[in-house]
């Protein structure tokens, strides 16, 4: 998921990982109907009349409404199967926004256009409920047949708009590929690619490269970090422009060891950063750990990479996001096993909340402008909605659950 810059829209896609359907897709939902049917909720204590919504029945101050109430179902598209990761980027025309979508099935990096006028996702020439077509679906280095393919298993995806490329990690092979986005609104391209970054799994061969993030988005030669799953590194990289322009190609730059803080750090999920760069924030599970990293600048410019804490996280936790509310900054990281999203004040490297959000929390996205945590629930096939308003009963809660959860047997 993603939210627009407007915090107007959130974009979600669907992975259809048990392949229940042809494909998989991406959906839009209008924010401002979500905050609305929330406000009416939150006024009234009644589950509006005219809307299919209910009242949890074991969670009192839940409501329960039906997707097709929030949903823009004539904007959605067709993508391939087993979609990972989705963000969202600005283009020089206000109008206009470009998704990237990560697709284990093709494999692909999958991009869509998002009219914001017509509130309509377009990645083919076809009218209705279209699947995105090949050119949508970057596969081919520099679209040339004589290159290399994408690497298999794509995971996690970066967007820089101001610099105009995005960056994508692959499981398998430990592989990150970089595609040059013009902001103008040009096609994107597959630029360059850069195998085997971390070592391999004894076992299994796999090299697994999972979280990305960029240290200060906008900023030349910025720093991009990426974490591996099967080895207890950290490795940076920059995406490099030739004089007079071109396409840009990937520079491996420093790396850390996550171990250098906790000695038995070994297993790598999600990465993001302070609003400054000054921060990273890395997801370990083994042990389950929130890595706090001092990111911010030598006298040469260099970051320094320093571990300087820790907070103790859930088992099996995956993903997070930073976000601002009102002057506050807040990390959010998803407990998958244990169906909780938990809250962290970077401020004194502690829990301040714990929020039960349904089964199997995966992907999780903030609209600081509107109080919001919105969180997928891979395991039930529903987004739920947290109030993040300071001081408010509801904080830290989920006040509205989109789509009615699936049952413990049944697959989303």
């Amino acid at each position: 998921m993603d939210v627009s810059p407007d915090q107007e829209t959130l974009f979600v896609a669907s992975a259809n990982s048990d392949l229940r359907y042809d494909s998989g897709s991406v959906q839009v939902v209008d924010l401002r109907t979500v905050d609305n049917i929330i406000e009416d909720w939150l006024g009234s204590g009644e589950a509006p009349e005219d809307l299919d919504c209910a009242v949890d029945l074991l969670v009192p101050y839940t409501l329960v409404c039906d997707e097709n109430e929030v949903i823009r179902r004539s904007s959605s598209v067709r993508i391939g199967n087993f979609a990972t990761d989705l963000k969202v980027q600005a283009l020089d025309d206000p109008d206009l926004l470009r998704l990237f979508v990560a697709v284990r099935g093709d494999p692909s990096l999958t991009w869509i256009d998002y009219d914001v006028q017509a509130h309509q996702l377009r990645c083919s020439s076809s009218s209705g409920y279209a699947e995105c077509d090949d050119e949508h679906r970057l596969i081919q280095l520099r679209n040339d047949e004589d290159f290399v393919s994408l690497p298999p298993e794509p995971f996690g995806v970066y967007v820089d708009s101001t610099l105009g490329y995005v960056v994508m990690t692959h499981l398998q092979n430990g592989a990150i590929t970089l595609a040059d986005a013009p902001p103008d609104g040009e096609a994107p391209i597959v630029s360059d690619a850069i195998g085997n970054l971390f070592a391999g799994d004894p076992q299994t061969g796999f090299r697994a490269a999972v979280g990305v993030a960029g240290r200060a988005p906008g900023t030349p030669n910025d720093r991009i970090y990426v974490t591996s799953s099967l080895e207890a590194r950290v490795q940076t990289l920059i995406a490099v422009r030739p004089q007079g322009g071109g396409l840009p190609t990937l520079v491996p730059a420093e790396f850390f060891f996550m171990s250098r803080g906790v000695t038995t750090s070994n297993i790598g999920r999600g990465i993001a950063f302070a609003s400054d760069g000054s921060r990273a924030y890395i997801v370990n599970r083994a042990p389950p750990m929130l890595h706090i990293i001092d990111t911010s600048l030598d006298a040469l410019g260099v970051p320094r990479n320093a571990f300087v804490g820790a907070v103790e996280l859930c088992p099996e936790a995956a993903n997070l996001t930073v976000t601002t509310i009102q002057d506050r900054e807040r990390i959010f990281v998803s407990c998958f096993r244990n169906g909780q999203v938990w809250s962290i004040d970077p401020r004194g490297a502690v829990v301040d909340s714990i929020i039960e959000v349904g089964r199997g929390p995966h992907a999780l996205v903030a609209a600081p402008g509107r109080n919001r945590l919105y969180v997928s629930n891979n395991l039930e096939g529903t987004v739920a909605v947290v109030d993040l308003t300071p001081g408010a009963e509801t904080e830290n809660r989920v006040v509205l659950r989109l789509g009615r959860p699936q049952s413990a047997g049944e697959a989303p």
